[in-house]
């Protein structure tokens, strides 16, 4: 069952980027650290951030990335994609509270090694899911196992 939800988010996720801009961040680990590499414009406009928020920061010192809490959780589900699996989460961003955003990390593969993570993410009005949608306190997470 898990992996059928898997792959119908990640067919949904598709169809998102076929009628809106592609949102996408790019990690690589270093030193046991995860690097945020790339993030594009659309993604940054979105959660209200500066290109320089994101790349060169880790997740210990990207600011506005979240409190302690999101950043523990963050520390957990990255090393899921680095070791292969493509995993979906979503969360809530501290510096556009109207939304949602979720995100698909897939590992982007050299030589059969993984060589860094891409996040494709899609964002949401909160408002229009106001009925069905609460915040949680905890991630809500998928992974899926390598192909």
């Amino acid at each position: 069952m898990k992996m059928v939800l898997c792959s119908l988010l990640e067919e949904l996720l598709q169809d998102y980027e076929k009628h809106h801009s592609r949102m996408y961040f790019m990690f690589k680990q270093d030193e046991g650290d995860y690097v945020f590499t790339d993030v594009n414009q659309a993604l940054l406009q979105t959660v209200h951030q500066q290109r320089t928020d994101f790349v060169g920061q880790t997740v210990d010192t990207a600011p506005h990335l979240g409190d302690e809490a999101t950043r523990k959780k963050l520390k957990n589900i990255y090393p899921l994609a680095w070791s292969g699996k493509k995993v979906i989460f979503y969360c809530f961003p501290d510096r556009n509270v109207d939304i949602f955003v979720i995100t698909y990390l897939e590992p982007q593969y050299e030589k059969g090694k993984v060589v860094q993570v891409r996040g494709r993410c899609a964002s949401f009005d909160k408002n229009e899911f106001h009925d069905t949608l609460q915040h949680l306190e905890e991630f809500v997470t998928f992974e899926m196992v390598p192909e």
